[in-house]
Formats: structure tokens, C-alpha cells, sequence
């Protein structure tokens, strides 16, 4: 990883995992301005070797083109969730990726992985949420009518009870601040070919099917305000769909 490259934890929602994906940035090809600048000794250049997230940002970018050339009809949030839950947590030569100082990487260096644009065509299974989803998570954080109109242009109120903020659709799971044990719930939706079964479940999921499942958080001991990392993987003889798990036990 390098040393430039944005790292979590998430301070405005801590509850979800950032960053999402890692994507590659050190010494990349990239067009430049042929204006010449003090950074390129006054030589009039059209191409440069650049470093940077936003070398990241235009890979994933042509990543997303793809999956939407392939699945048009796929949103925005089930993009997102083939590409995080596809992405591989290991180096060319099958180590755990490391960071620049070579201590062992976490979700909160590398998100769910390094991208994986073959492997995120064919997902298996996808994370997706809607707008009335996006809204539960926001009023989780405290969210005011006002501040929720401004987002939809019509007011907009809040459920009693509150979802809770871990339980957002998200494709990695975070729990902040976990007091005594939990239970945190994910919908799935298969968007293979034809019936499978995906371990540890023992039945045939069908095309487009969305099942429920849950993960119960039992701790016992504080983590002392450091997080824990996991990670949970779906698994049928085509298909890894893996999901970054990252717990925060403040009591037992």
C-alpha cells in the first residue's frame, strides 16, 4: 500500500469500512497538459508517470464502465458491491498485501482489496440498497426532518425504532462501538445462472432470489477502543463473495 494512499478508520461513519477498494496508483502512465510547468523542467510532455489516488480513482472508474457494459440494468449500489465483494486481500505473489513500511495491511489500509475487474463480472451475489435504505442510515446518525428534506426535496421522517447504522446493506461490516453481544442482518441478492447453493446455507438459491442472514457478535474481552478484522465469505464451486468484517468492542 502506499504511504500516500487514504486509510481509515471512517470518522464521520465509523460503522462503515473506508476506504472501499484498492485500486492501482504508483508509477502509473498517465496523460498530461503538453503546457510545460515548473514539475516538468520546463519540457513540453504529453504523457507523465504519476502517483496518487487519483491515479486509483480513473482504474476503478473503467472498472464500473465495464460492469455496466456487461449488466446495464445493474444500479449503481450493485456495481459497487461486485467490485468490493471480488476484490482479492493478497500481492502478485500470493502474500497478504503489506504497507509501505511492511507491516501486515487491514481493511482500514486497503477496504475490501486490490480490484478485481475479471472476478467482478461475475459476482455471485450482490449488497444492494435503495433510497428508503440510504434514508434509515442517515437518521441512525441523527439525521433532523430539515436536514433529510434538503436530500429529497419533501419532508421526510424518520422510523420508531431506529435501523440500526451496522445493519446498512453495505457489501463490508463495521460495528464501532460494540457493548455485549449483537446481531448484525445483510440481504443478498443472486445474480448468477441458474440454481446454486452457497455454503454455509443448505439450499438452491435461484436468479435475482434475495435471502437474509445474520452474524451474531458474541465478544469476551474489550478491544480497548482498537479494532478487531475479520472477514465472512460466501463460497459455491464458482463464486467467492467475501466481506471485510471490522468490530470495535468498547464492554463485554
Amino acid at each position: 500500500m502506499g504511504v500516500f494512499s487514504s486509510k481509515g478508520p471512517n470518522v464521520i461513519t465509523p460503522d462503515i469500512i473506508k476506504p472501499d477498494i484498492t485500486a492501482p496508483g504508483v508509477n502509473i502512465l498517465a496523460a498530461w497538459s503538453p503546457v510545460s510547468t515548473a514539475r516538468t523542467a520546463g519540457n513540453n510532455i504529453n504523457y507523465n508517470i504519476l502517483s496518487g489516488t487519483s491515479m486509483s480513482c480513473p482504474h476503478v472508474s473503467a472498472v464500473v464502465a465495464l460492469l455496466k457494459s456487461v449488466h446495464p440494468y445493474w444500479s449503481p449500489t450493485a456495481i459497487k458491491s461486485a467490485i468490493m465483494t471480488t476484490a482479492t486481500t493478497t500481492d502478485n505473489t500470493q502474500n497478504f498485501i503489506r504497507n509501505d513500511d511492511s507491516t501486515n495491511a487491514t481493511p482500514f489500509d486497503y477496504g475490501s482489496g486490490h480490484i478485481n475487474p475479471a472476478a467482478a463480472i461475475d459476482p455471485g451475489l450482490i449488497y444492494d440498497y435503495d433510497t428508503n435504505n440510504l434514508i434509515d442510515f442517515l437518521c441512525s446518525y441523527g439525521a433532523s426532518v430539515a436536514q433529510l428534506k434538503n436530500l429529497t426535496g419533501t419532508p421526510v421522517y424518520c422510523k420508531n425504532p431506529l435501523t440500526p447504522s451496522y445493519n446498512f446493506n453495505y457489501p463490508s461490516i463495521g460495528v464501532a462501538n460494540m457493548s455485549g453481544k449483537l446481531s448484525v442482518y445483510r440481504t443478498v441478492t443472486y445474480v448468477g445462472e441458474g440454481p446454486t447453493v452457497f455454503l454455509s446455507k443448505t439450499r438452491s438459491n435461484y436468479r435475482r432470489e434475495k435471502l437474509i442472514y445474520r452474524i451474531d457478535f458474541v465478544p469476551y474481552k474489550s478491544s480497548n477502543g482498537i479494532f478487531e478484522f475479520g472477514s465472512l465469505t460466501w463460497r459455491n464451486d464458482v463464486h467467492l463473495v467475501r466481506s471485510p468484517i471490522a468490530v470495535n468492542v468498547v464492554s463485554v
